[in-house]
């Protein structure tokens, strides 16, 4: 039977503990009590109990071996619940105890009686009992006994708390004491160890005093007088200034003051402290005065500087990093808001240097750039910010206010310390770099700063490498229009709404279908359907034209079965290839095994490369994948024949088995007699070469016919057919009478000539 919480236990509880009598070890001045109750009662036990959250302690006991129980099984628990002197006369016969283990157990109480105790704060915290295995042990006298012995507990615990206070109260004076003790102690060792120093200005002489430890920071005799005008003087001329007035005010207005600066001891050195004083009003016997502290914290605030470059500067180049460059911009966008000036950011990016890296590994690299980073920060003015902004690229911000033409001059420092001949390892090496600037005249974010910044400059690469673009509105067009072409195209391919859209390539002679040509079709969400030249932007991106090629492969060999079941006797299907196709490793392999699970035959494939895709950097591996392809029994046609630089040189470096004219040809071959000479050359060279030729763009019959009287076999155009879908291919077709003899094109072409 426990007692219930009431709305003051906590406050019962804490009077308890403060007493500090719990778990102590036994007292004579209890233990005394408790005896003299088995005395004076006859009782086998007595106790002196303390009750606490969950248990019942004994502070003392007699005739006991326990010295504490559970609080809900503990008679004194009800005692002080009930407030008053509590007689048990036979716990047998009492319900509230009848089952109680201590009665049923040992020590097998029948009688019980207890006093409650209170705390000198007023709280019951306990009970005086006596108690006794027999019933009706204890008289009614007995209780007035009790009570007294009660009381004389009470007054001894009044005496324990008094003697507490005073011992904490020593306590508290020593540990003062010692505390001061210490600090001295810990300051002359401090002093002496970490150059601290403590220094003293008496206000109503003016004079200072100097510890030790100041006078070995200045590098000066101990005890030489110095004035105040003197230390302040010793401080470096950039705080000078500041320092003085913090003292001054210290003086006339009594402020505590902090800081820290650069300090020059009588050597010539140079000390980085900290300083920190207070005004101290004096009384009668001492005059009102400045005392403070001075710590050298050279070695920390070297240790601090060398931190923060390592945090703001790039191990390699020893330029600002990204990130301290970030908050630098930061901080100039503010300035450029409190000014109203222009800000310009300018982008850098070393054109060839993979190619570098690839050829010469990353050592060299390394040593490329660390030479580019120290000629670049020796070159520019000091009031340009450089940072490495990653790889090998290097961003710039000049001053506010900069206009187009200090840009310009910038770039020509830049672009010179750049392009200057270098020699690495033994190996003579010539770099250049391609740069793009944005002059914003109104607050914008950082990151759009950098952004047009950096698309002037991958628009200057795409254009003429080796020079400097300013941003244009054209320039964020442009990337529109890529970002929603590839967004558009990328929507299509998990849609499952790109296709290939076929197009006929006919025998000009017979007018069979010899062919057919796999052309990008792309189908939006609204049910149009674009053409490739709509997704241009999406097409030039290296990892957007690998998706497509993936994507236009599949939709081709699903359809392949049905498309020669339609045109039992077609001799192939042609599909293109991009350039980042050829320079992707293991393209070949990837697209045969590809073909292989749809059980599509490569010789039943015609690959389509243009000439400016084989003018890559690379043009082994391109050639590589070709041959590759070519084994396997694919044919390869060069598309857009005619319009690349070195198109003799193709045919005889790669495995090409067609040839397509371009449609700028063949679309004036009818008017312009210098371009009907070029196609006829190209068709007479390629005819030697046994090379097929296909002419593209066919779109009127005297075209044709010009092609057919020039030798041209095949052709394709909107004239022989559009591009369709699978289930939709239209293939026009004239009829014998509509179509002209051979001998018919050649007096015809006469009368051309002659006209």
């Amino acid at each position: 039977m426990s007692l219930p919480l009431s709305h003051n236990e906590e406050e019962r509880l804490a009077s308890l503990h403060g007493l500090q009598l719990l778990d102590t070890p036994s007292a004579a001045m209890f233990d005394r009590i408790t005896n003299l109750a088995s005395v004076l009662f006859d009782a086998e036990i007595s106790v002196i109990s303390l009750i606490d959250r969950d248990r019942q302690w004994f502070l003392s006991r007699h005739g006991l071996e326990t010295s504490e129980t559970p609080r809900d099984v503990a008679f004194c628990s009800v005692a002080i619940s009930q407030d008053c002197l509590f007689d048990v006369p036979d716990a047998r016969l009492d319900p509230r105890f009848a089952q109680n283990p201590l009665v049923t157990g040992p020590p097998y109480i029948r009688s019980y009686l207890g006093r409650p105790i209170r705390s000198p704060d007023g709280y019951l915290i306990g009970t005086l009992a006596v108690i006794d295995s027999s019933p009706d042990k204890f008289a009614s006298f007995a209780r007035e006994k009790l009570a007294v012995l009660a009381g004389v507990v009470e007054d001894l615990m009044r005496a324990h708390r008094q003697t507490i206070a005073m011992t904490e109260m020593r306590d508290s004076e020593r540990a003062k004491h010692d505390a001061l003790e210490k600090a001295n102690r810990i300051f002359v060792a401090a002093e002496k160890a970490a150059q601290i120093g403590s220094w003293e200005i008496d206000l109503s002489t003016m004079d200072l005093t100097w510890s030790d430890g100041v006078y070995a920071m200045h590098g000066m005799p101990i005890g030489q007088a110095i004035t105040v005008e003197d230390a302040i003087k010793a401080y470096a001329s950039k705080d000078r200034e500041n320092v003085s007035a913090l003292v001054d005010a210290a003086i006339k207005k009594g402020e505590p003051f902090e800081f820290e600066a650069e300090l020059e001891d009588r050597g010539g050195g140079i000390r980085r402290v900290q300083s920190r004083g207070e005004c101290i009003k004096g009384d009668a016997l001492t005059p009102d005065r400045i005392v403070g502290v001075i710590h050298d914290v050279t070695e920390s605030h070297r240790a601090k500087t060398a931190l923060q470059r390592a945090a703001d500067y790039d191990r390699l180049t020893d330029l600002l990093n990204r990130n301290a460059f970030d908050r630098i911009l930061g901080e100039k966008i503010k300035q450029q808001r409190a000014t109203g000036q222009s800000l310009a950011v300018m982008l850098l990016d070393l054109d060839g240097f993979k190619a570098i890296n690839d050829t010469f590994g990353h050592l060299v690299g390394d040593m490329v750039l660390e030479e580019i980073s120290s000629r670049l920060r020796k070159a520019v003015p000091e009031d340009v910010v450089i940072a490495r902004w990653g790889g090998d690229e290097f961003v710039f911000v000049p001053p506010l206010g900069s206009t187009r033409a200090d840009i310009e001059a910038l770039w020509e420092i830049m672009a010179e310390a750049v392009h200057k001949p270098f020699v690495i390892s033994g190996r003579k090496l010539v770099m250049h770099g391609t740069a793009g600037v944005e002059i914003c005249h109104e607050v914008i974010g950082g990151r759009e700063i950098v952004r047009r910044a950096d698309l002037a400059m991958y628009t200057g690469k795409k254009r003429a490498t080796g020079t400097l673009g300013f941003y244009n509105a054209a320039h964020a067009k442009q990337h529109t229009e890529k970002l929603q072409a590839v967004a558009e195209v990328r929507d299509a391919i998990q849609g499952q709404r790109l296709f290939a859209a076929y197009q006929p390539i006919v025998d000009l002679l017979t007018d069979e279908v010899v062919g057919l040509e796999a052309l990008l079709r792309v189908k939006t969400r609204d049910d149009l359907v674009l053409t490739a030249s709509n997704v241009m932007p999406a097409l030039l991106d290296p990892h957007v034209s690998r998706e497509i090629g993936e994507a236009m492969v599949a939709d081709i060999c699903a359809e392949h079965e049905k498309i020669c079941a339609d045109l039992p006797a077609l001799p192939y299907i042609s599909f293109n290839a991009s350039e980042a196709d050829l320079l992707t490793q293991n393209y070949a392999p990837n697209l045969l095994s590809q073909l292989s699970e749809a059980g599509v035959d490569p010789a039943s494939l015609t690959l389509e490369v243009t000439e400016t895709m084989l003018m890559v950097n690379d043009d082994d591996a391109a050639r590589r994948v070709l041959s590759e392809l070519k084994e396997a029994g694919m044919q390869i046609a060069l598309d857009d024949f005619g319009t690349g630089f070195s198109s003799l040189t193709h045919l005889r470096d790669f495995p090409i088995d067609i040839v397509k004219i371009d449609r700028s040809f063949v679309q004036v071959i009818s008017s312009d007699h210098q371009s009907r000479l070029i196609v006829q050359a190209m068709i007479a060279m390629a005819q030697s070469l046994e090379i097929k030729v296909i002419a593209e763009g066919i779109e009127s019959e005297r075209q044709r016919d010009l092609l057919a009287y020039m030798g041209c076999r095949y052709g394709q155009g909107f004239l022989l057919g559009r591009p369709e879908a699978r289930g939709q291919l239209q293939l026009a077709r004239r009829s014998t009478a509509e179509r002209i003899s051979p001998r018919d094109l050649v007096a015809q072409a006469k009368r051309q000539a002659m006209r």
